[in-house]
């Protein structure tokens, strides 16, 4: 019954996104081998540590997951060492909603706040392929598409190896690596197909 508050409060008033509400840590392994979590939220009584399977689990499959726990001895529970640095915070259930909410909305704009200096990383990115030249601009279509080197080398009559010289140097022109030369590419021709024009910052 606590369980299925608290997740009610975090969706509605904090508007995260709730996966699943376990009651079991056997239920919690299993929500995180399909998608594990970037906060859990774990209810735990003093003396007990089953959750730790879980959180021990998690941290294997998302190693900057965050913990928040939930005790009905707030003043008493100290998460172990190990996981002080990747817990947001320890909320007593007596206490009112405020007290959760206000451990949840900074992590909630913490992570906003990585999201859009990551997004604004990519828009000069995405705006810097407008200075490439016409030949680049054309490998970074191709690429948008999918394509091998060979079948760019074929569709840009080149070689192979101009294929990846070119590649290696919009890379470096656009400061990302070749994979991520790859995703830029994919989501260049994605916003040009939806006609959507990335703002310069």
């Amino acid at each position: 019954m606590v369980a299925q508050a608290i997740a009610g409060v975090l969706s509605e008033v904090a508007g995260l996104l709730i996966s699943r509400v376990c009651v079991s840590v056997r239920e919690v392994i299993v929500c995180i081998e399909t998608s594990p979590p970037s906060l859990l939220v774990l209810d735990v009584e003093l003396g007990g540590e089953c959750y730790r399977d879980a959180v021990d689990f998690l941290l294997q499959r998302r190693p900057g997951a965050q913990l928040l726990f939930v005790t009905a001895s707030a003043t008493q529970f100290m998460p172990p060492p190990d996981l002080q640095s990747c817990t947001i915070g320890v909320v007593d259930k007596a206490q009112a909603w405020d007290q959760l909410l206000s451990v949840v909305m900074p992590w909630k704009q913490a992570v906003r706040d990585e999201i859009t200096t990551a997004m604004q990383d990519c828009e000069r990115q995405l705006a810097a392929i407008q200075h490439l030249s016409p030949r680049e601009q054309r490998l970074i279509r191709e690429l948008g598409c999918g394509l091998l080197n060979k079948e760019i080398a074929g569709r840009l009559e080149l070689s192979v190896a101009t294929v990846q010289t070119y590649r290696k140097s919009v890379a470096a022109k656009l400061g990302v690596s070749g994979s991520e030369l790859v995703r830029l590419a994919t989501l260049h021709r994605t916003l040009s197909w939806h006609q959507v024009s990335p703002r310069a910052t």
